[in-house]
């Protein structure tokens, strides 16, 4: 694809299976390369600002302001175990469902400056405002690079995955910001599994709905 073909074509699709008989693991630890390049096309995005430096993981010191968690098929059952643990399966847990689906996960976060403000988890500065776009837009490549590549892609805001509890669980810092969940399915699954594609598919407007010159 070129890019105005990937941009055109990326899609939202979420896949839901049975908490309780998830579907197998199919892609093994080959899967993993794939996960790594499309984070690395994912940080290409531009950013304005680099991350506090006293606000970087010792194990994750890069000045960009986001910060990628991957886990795959295997840990994504062993997280939906876990939350399952914790907390009966019902209808509308959605998290698990796409949990007992996805082929992997991946937790994009972005850091914060500093919050020297009561009461809140970040000061809406300027720079925090451009730290969410610079993240905002890492995310966006990455689900364009995963359309590329013909994989199922969906960007969750993270639900019950935002939870302190569960970001320490996953060990993630409790001061980085879960922007966005990026689930990423199989190819193929069973007639069983619920599909759903994102509810502002047909809400697009026309380029005059949203654009004019100005000046």
């Amino acid at each position: 694809m070129n890019t105005e073909e990937a941009i055109r074509a990326r899609k939202t699709l979420k896949l839901r299976a049975n908490p309780e008989s998830p579907l197998p693991v199919t892609k093994g630890v080959e899967f993993r390369s794939t996960v790594e390049q499309l984070i690395e096309l994912a940080a290409q995005a531009p950013f304005h600002y680099e991350s506090p430096e006293k606000q970087r993981a010792k194990n994750l010191k890069g000045s960009e302001p986001w910060r990628f968690h991957a886990i795959d098929g295997a840990g994504c059952r062993s997280l939906l175990e876990a939350l399952i643990d914790e907390k009966p399966v019902k209808s509308t847990d959605g998290i698990k469902q796409m949990l007992a689906a996805a082929d992997a996960l991946i937790l994009g976060t972005w850091i914060p400056e500093k919050n020297r403000s009561k009461g809140r988890k970040y000061h809406p500065n300027v720079k925090n405002m451009e730290h969410i776009a610079a993240t905002g837009a890492a995310i966006q490549n990455l689900l364009l690079a995963a359309t590329d590549q013909g994989i199922n892609a969906y960007w969750s805001s993270g639900g019950c995955l935002r939870k302190p509890k569960v970001l320490k669980y996953l060990g993630i810092p409790k001061h980085e910001i879960l922007l966005g969940a990026i689930f990423l399915f199989p190819d193929e699954y069973p007639e069983s599994v619920q599909t759903k594609t994102g509810k502002n598919a047909d809400n697009r407007g026309e380029l005059s709905d949203y654009m004019d010159w100005v000046g």
